[in-house]
């Protein structure tokens, strides 16, 4: 192999950084992680708040609510009132950081109490929005599910034996 007379020099790229010293594509990733994290709050907002508004397993726990004030009856068989308290403690649990800033400061506890509840109305609005999705659904598969029955109950047909060349079937 032969080498050339002239030299070769690398010359490297500079880097250039944002002002505030991140990448466009570490904010893509927060952003992805932080929607990410929204959905699957949300739709676990939605089960518990199914589950505990309309399921036969919290029916004790609604009937024993229900005999401590009649405003805890309403409250056990609203799905709002219920989706708002799940969305607070599932933000108090899991602490999303929804709304944080990425600025590289600790927040004050102020901003952090500000971050929290707002995390818990993002989660119940999520919570809502599937429930009222799956709600639309559900509407949609009953209409369908109607349309097929009267088409079955006025028409009804009778199956015919398959008849088959050169193979005979008796019964």
């Amino acid at each position: 192999m032969r080498s050339s007379p002239w030299p070769v020099m690398a010359v490297r790229k500079p880097r250039v950084r944002p002002a505030d010293g991140r990448s466009g594509k570490l904010e893509i990733m927060s952003l992805a992680r932080a929607m990410l994290r929204f959905f699957f709050l949300a739709a676990i907002g939605n089960q518990l708040t199914c589950t505990f508004v309309e399921g036969r397993i919290s029916e004790p726990a609604r009937h024993r609510l229900s005999a401590v004030h009649p405003s805890l009856n309403e409250f056990v068989h609203c799905h709002r009132c219920v989706e708002t308290w799940v969305g607070i403690v599932l933000a108090a649990v899991y602490r999303p950081h929804l709304l944080a800033d990425v600025d590289g400061r600790p927040p004050s506890p102020a901003r952090n109490a500000a971050n929290l509840a707002g995390d818990a109305v993002l989660i119940a609005l999520g919570t809502r929005l599937w429930n009222d999705v799956l709600g639309l659904l559900r509407r949609v598969v009953r209409i369908k599910q109607a349309e097929i029955e009267a088409a079955d109950a006025s028409a009804p047909f009778e199956i015919e034996r398959p008849v088959l060349p050169g193979i005979s079937i008796r019964s």
